[in-house]
Parts: structure tokens; C-alpha cells; sequence
């Protein structure tokens, strides 16, 4: 019987982390992007002494009535909290619904992002597609240097589907089901202010890694 009642007690735990987690933590919620130089993350709303950064994309959630120059934001994925500069907000546009997903498996990335050098360019990419009840990644870069010399590498996780980004949670090898877990989960953030692509790690990458504004809904099924 003591059994049982510790088991219900962790069970209701449990239930209630995730349901803390999955619900808005503000009680006008809105939501936005962090602007392409990210935002330092304040401990108040005095706007001294950053504690941490948000990174080029990471969705937070804000109260819509408050009109602080420095407002409380949160990562919806991470959970991380503190006070930023409104205007490193872009603040939503479209829904906050998670990046698209193939319903097949792909073999290219779709979404690039390109960076040049005097020596080199570097193609970065990201494509997703259903995978159970969850999703597969691909992640590949291509290192092409002026000497002729080209190196890619290519990367496949297995994740989660969630309001407004994606969190990969495993490596995998190509055709395995599963792989291992990762240290520290990687966060795919939507673009909801103008929908353009996805960010990941304080980067954009967008359909060709070209710049401007693309609509995914128009993207072919």
C-alpha cells in the first residue's frame, strides 16, 4: 500500500512538471523572435549587469500588457527567465506553430544558411520529416574552399514536436530507429515574426539560404 501511494505521488509529480511546462506562464501571453544580434538576458527591469543572452531566433513569451522598456521574458523551450529589451523582440506575426514537416524522409536540406570568406564558403542545412509519433532531422554542412578541397558532413537526430520549435533529443545513425541520447537537447525556433525559416543556434536558415520572406504554407506537400 506504501508502494502504491509513493507510485500515485510520483505519477502526480510528474504530470504536473509537464503540465506546468506545456502552459503559458504569463497571464496576457504573446510571443516573438529575438532580434538578429540577440538580447542580453537581465536579472530585473533595470537593465544593468546581464546575467546571460538570448541567441539570434529563441521564441520568448511575454506579458502583452506590460510596457516596460525591459519586459519578463521566457524561452518556451528551455525555460530560461529574466528581462530584455523590447525592441530585441520581434514580436509574432503568424501562430506559434512548430517548423515544417516533411511527411517523408528527405535526403537534401532544404533550409541553408551560407557564409563566405575570403578562402571559403560554408553551407550549412536543415530539413525535418515525420518519423512515429515524432520527427527526424537532418543536419549537413559543406565546406568548399577556394583550392578546390570540399568536406561535408551530414547528422541525424530524432525529436519532439512542440508549439513553436522542435527539440532534438538523440543522434542517430542513418536508418536506425535509436541512438544516443544528447548532452544538451538542440532547440529548432520557427520563425513566427516573418516567417523566412527556422533558427538554430543564433543562425537563420532559410529555403536556399536566400534572404527575405517566405511563406511555408506554400511549400509543397
Amino acid at each position: 500500500m506504501r508502494s502504491l501511494k509513493s507510485t500515485l505521488t510520483m505519477f502526480i509529480l510528474v504530470v504536473s512538471i509537464l503540465t506546468q511546462s506545456c502552459t503559458s506562464h504569463v497571464p496576457n501571453p504573446v510571443y516573438g523572435n529575438i532580434g538578429d544580434e540577440g538580447a542580453p538576458l537581465y536579472a530585473d527591469s533595470s537593465g544593468k549587469e546581464p546575467t546571460d543572452t538570448l541567441l539570434y531566433g529563441v521564441i520568448v513569451e511575454y506579458d502583452a500588457n506590460e510596457k516596460s522598456k525591459f519586459v519578463k521574458v521566457r524561452d518556451i523551450a528551455t525555460g530560461v527567465e529574466g528581462y530584455a529589451d523590447t525592441l530585441k523582440i520581434n514580436q509574432a506575426n503568424h501562430p506559434l506553430e512548430a517548423p515544417y514537416v516533411f511527411d517523408e524522409e528527405q535526403s537534401e536540406c532544404e533550409l541553408l544558411n551560407i557564409e563566405t570568406s575570403e578562402t571559403s564558403e560554408s553551407v550549412s542545412g536543415w530539413t525535418f520529416w515525420k518519423k512515429g509519433n515524432g520527427v527526424m532531422a537532418l543536419s549537413s554542412v559543406t565546406l568548399a574552399y577556394n583550392t578546390g578541397r570540399v568536406f561535408t558532413q551530414q547528422n541525424y537526430y530524432l525529436g519532439e514536436i512542440h508549439p513553436g520549435y522542435i527539440l532534438l533529443t538523440h543522434s542517430v545513425e542513418y536508418g536506425e530507429d535509436n541512438g544516443e541520447k544528447l548532452e544538451t537537447p538542440i532547440v529548432i525556433y520557427e520563425d513566427i515574426a516573418s516567417r523566412a525559416g527556422i533558427f538554430e543556434g543564433g543562425q537563420c536558415f532559410t529555403p536556399g539560404g536566400q534572404l527575405g520572406g517566405f511563406d511555408t504554407d506554400d511549400w509543397e506537400q
